[in-house]
This record gives structure tokens, sequence and C-alpha cells, in this order.
């Protein structure tokens, strides 16, 4: 069966796709059938090798240099079937791409965060697998439907389409009796006796390698050699293999699902902007209303407590406060607060009757709101500074200071878009992204290390730990 497709006009990234999608009564697995060619069929079988190496890499004792190699090789992989099958990657494919080689291959080296550098890598892999083969709900493009694009890359597509591969390589996919697909089935048959004939065999060399070990000296010696070998990698290697199939079902079907288009659309932009405008049910007057209160009970509280949370800006710590728990209360609270803020001001465009367009007294609230935020996370910074300027660097005052940054652009960005219309999560999760491989890229340890030897040689208190 032939499956190669002429490509559709106006089709962006230029893979293949088919015209007439079969979907079944079961939402989840509604799909359209499997088809393959030579070239997938190569990549099922390549894919076996890519899932054992991602559970060898997870089992081996060298992890870092392993994660560094394997994540270069999956972007290898990934690239080859990808162009082998017509595919024209995106720009942002590209920036994906660095992103996720920065944050993978520098684990060989340095890690400042080594617990949360592992998950990330494997989000952004998944992402970055999907957006390439143009499969995003806005195609090669990061937009404000990237929590949707995250559920895609992550469970969807890879679930959806998990037993693709191992139905390639057998060849049971096929459905129709013509000729090649009756000698695909042929194909698929005889490697199903090859393994029967593996398994007939290994009773067989039980009993014949003895024979041959006592009839040759050397013989003998590389089978004890082999023998001790086997025995002491044997049971590692087995089940590395066993564990690998999942991973090769699961990574096969992320890269297969994406290029065909199977189960990539079970989300649809329109139905989500349908169900946007459904849920404005709220009265303006109180969405204005409870953003009002909850400013002005800010502006009490920086009134009230102006000298403690600026005194950090004039170079000050209060009386009562060490350093540590003046810059770890500064932080804890901004996260609170940001968080807050953030959600009241998601639910109070999404769920008012009017949206920011029609009312300029929610424009302005949201300004507002926005402003006190930046206000409470300049002077946490200006806190931590402080702390830094005492004690020097820790890692975790560097990711302090790394997120607060972060959350001070994607409030100003909430000012800027009350008036100016510009993908406002895009940016803001790009900007997170380069943000993130900085502190992977760069040497953090040894840049800290360097700066308070510099500066603090002889600084070590209780207090220096966070």
């Amino acid at each position: 069966m032939n499956t190669e497709k002429q490509m559709p006009a106006g089709s962006e990234n230029g893979l293949p796709c088919e015209s007439a999608p079969v979907f079944e009564e079961n939402e989840w697995i509604k799909a359209k059938p499997i088809e393959a060619d030579g070239k997938d069929k190569c990549f099922a079988w390549l894919y076996l090798l890519v899932g054992y190496g991602f559970v060898y890499t997870f089992t081996s004792m060298d992890f870092g240099s392993h994660l560094a190699f394997y994540t270069a090789a999956y972007a290898a992989a990934v690239l080859a079937y990808i162009f082998l099958k017509g595919g024209r990657p995106g720009r942002e494919s590209w920036f994906w791409m660095v992103i996720m080689l920065g944050v993978g291959v520098p684990y060989a080296f340095w890690s400042a965060m080594p617990f949360l550098q592992v998950p990330m890598l494997i989000v952004c892999a998944a992402y970055w697998t999907l957006l390439i083969s143009g499969s995003l709900l806005e195609k090669d493009k990061t937009s404000e439907w990237v929590v949707f694009d995250g559920w895609n890359a992550l469970l969807r597509v890879p679930f959806g389409n998990f037993g693709c591969g191992f139905k390639i390589i057998t060849g049971i996919h096929e459905d129709r009796e013509t000729d090649e697909e009756l000698q695909k089935k042929g194909r698929g048959k005889d490697i199903r006796y090859i393994i029967l004939g593996i398994i007939i065999a290994v009773p067989v060399l039980l009993l014949v390698l003895p024979l041959l070990s006592s009839a040759d000296e050397g013989f003998q010696r590389l089978m004890q050699n082999s023998g001790l070998y086997i025995q002491e990698h044997f049971l590692y290697t087995l089940a590395r293999m066993i564990l690998s199939l999942p991973v090769s079902a699961y990574l096969f079907g992320l890269i297969y699902g994406g290029i065909h288009k199977r189960n990539t659309d079970c989300i649809d932009k329109e139905e989500l902007r349908e169900t946007s405008r459904s849920i404005r049910i709220v009265p303006n007057t109180a969405v204005t209303t409870a953003i009002l209160i909850v400013c002005a009970i800010y502006l009490l509280f920086i009134g009230l407590q102006g000298k403690y949370l600026f005194s950090a800006f004039a170079g000050i710590r209060p009386e009562n406060f060490t350093y540590a728990e003046y810059a770890r209360r500064g932080f804890f609270e901004l996260c609170q607060i940001a968080a807050l803020n953030l959600v009241l001001l998601l639910g109070a465009n999404l769920f008012s009757r009017k949206g920011k367009e029609s009312s300029a007294v929610l424009r302005w609230l949201n300004v507002l709101l926005s402003v006190l935020t930046l206000l409470l996370i300049l002077t946490a910074m200006s806190k931590m500074v402080l702390y830094i300027a005492a004690f020097g660097f820790t890692i975790k005052r560097v990711l302090t200071m790394v997120f607060m940054i972060w959350m001070a652009v994607v409030f100003t960005l909430v000012i800027v878009r009350q008036w100016r219309t510009f993908p406002m999560v895009r940016i803001s999760v790009i900007t997170g992204a380069v943000l993130y491989c900085m502190l992977c890229v760069l040497p953090v340890e040894y840049m800290m290390d360097s700066y308070n030897q510099k500066y603090f040689p002889e600084q070590i208190t209780e207090e220096n730990i966070y």
C-alpha cells in the first residue's frame, strides 16, 4: 500500500497528511488509520534503540554525560525523521531545539538545579517534537494555547499513538488484502518466525557450546570470558530492554502522531474560543468592584508597612530582622501575592461580561493591580540584593532573583497589553525559556564561587545557607 501522499495546497510545514480522517466512537481513540511507508517502518525500528537509550541513560552511573549525549542523539533522530518525510521545520522550532540542547547538554559539565533540570528537559523535548512536526494548535508557533499544546505533547499524542510503532513493525495495521499488503504481512510473520527460531536455538546452543569448548582451549577461554560478562550484565540488559519497550512506544507515538496528524486535532481552537466567550457571565460592575477592593487593601498595606517594605532601597535592614528573615519573608510574600494577582487578573478578564476591550475601567484596574504587584516585586528584589551584598551568592538566591525578573517581565507585559495587541503568552513563555536556559548553560556555581571568594573569603555562617 503506497502511503506517500501529495501534500495539500496551503500546508505550511510540508508534512504528509491524509485527506479524509476516520473518526471512531470513542473520543480518546478517534484517529486516522495507521498508514506507513518504508521510512516510517525504518524509524519504528530505530526508535527501539531510542527508547533503549533513554532507559540506559537513566540507569547508568555516568548519568550526566549520557544525558548530554542522549539529548543530542534524540534531536538528530527527530530531525532525520522530519526531513526524510519531507517536512520543513519552522523558524521557531530551531529556537526550541537550541533551548532543549541548552538544558540537556550542559548537564554533563555542571548543573545549578539538577532535580528540576531533568523534568524540564523532558517537557521541552516533547513540546519541541510536536512543534517541529507542525502539530501545535497554531501549527509551528507557541501561542496562548500553550497549556493545551503541552497536554497534547506529553499525554494525548504519544498515548493516542502508543501502539503504532509495534503495529508498523509487525505489519498488523494493514487491513486490505492487496498483493503488496499480503507481502508486508508475510514479512511481519517472518519476523515472528525469526523470534521463534531464536527461542528454539537456545536449548541447542546449551548443548553444543560446552562440547565446542571442550574441543578447543581458545574457544573455551572465549566462552568463559563471555559467560562472565553475560552473567554480570545479562539481567541488567534484559531489564533495560523490557523497560525500553513502553518508552519506545511513547516516543515513536509522539513523533509519528505529529508527522501524520494522528490524534493531534482533538482540541479545537474555535471550540476553545467559543468556550471562553460562553463563560463571560459576571457583570463588569462586580468584577471591577472586587479588583478595586483588593487594590485598596494593597494600598493600605503598603502605606502602613512602607518603612518595612522600602527600607531595602536605602540599604537599611529593620532591627528586628536578620538578613535571611528579611529576604525570605519578602520572597514568599512575593510568590503568594504574585500568584494570587495573576489568578485574579486572569479570572477578571475571562469571566467579565464585557472584556477590557469594552471597559476602560477594567483596563485601568488591570494596570493598577499590575503596578502594585510590580512594586512588591521590586521591594522583594531590593531586599534580596541587600542580602546578597551582606553574605554573597548561593544557588537559591540566584534562582530567586531570576524568578523575580521573569515575574516583573510578565506583569510589565500585562500593563502594555491593555492598549496594544500582541502575543503576550508567547513572549512570556519564550522569555522564561531563555532565562531558564541561561541558568543551565552558564557555569553558575563556578561564577558564584569566584565572586564569593573574592568579596567574602571568610563569610561562613548558618545564615548564609539560603
